[in-house]
């Protein structure tokens, strides 16, 4: 697993809407806009799931996923690649349904998604573009 150092955490920590890409077994693509996207620990990140529909089903079959983070004021951006698990119970879940009924009591997360993260890259424009944290 690889781990987020501060800067990562930081941009993730400011940013509202997170591009989450996955695929089906096929390849096919998707990408979603999720809010409830948090860092969970140092190698983890936690998504809630309050609507995830093709996103939930291209998980199952092919639990690979990728998130692009920013931060446009800072100049910072980093993708995230990572392997997505499904809880709907136990610890993360519970965490989960903490967590977003703290944000809004009408939200009823159905599961939460651990991603563990396998490998960041540095999509900031220069000299260090495209390279691996």
């Amino acid at each position: 697993m690889t781990k987020m150092n501060e800067d990562v955490k930081k941009v993730i920590s400011n940013m509202k809407i997170f591009p989450v890409s996955t695929s089906t077994k096929e390849g096919i693509p998707n990408v979603i806009p999720i809010a409830f996207v948090k860092v969970y620990d140092e190698d983890t990140l936690l998504i809630a799931d309050n609507y995830l529909d093709k996103t939930y089903k291209n998980i199952e079959e092919n639990p690979y996923v990728s998130i692009y983070v920013c931060d446009t004021a800072e100049g910072k951006a980093y993708q995230i690649k990572g392997e997505a698990i499904i809880n709907t119970s136990g610890k993360v879940y519970e965490d989960t349904v903490k967590w977003v009924k703290e944000v809004s009591s009408k939200l009823n997360p159905k599961s939460g998604v651990v991603v563990k993260i396998t490998k960041i890259y540095n999509c900031q424009p220069g000299p260090k573009l495209g390279e691996e944290l």
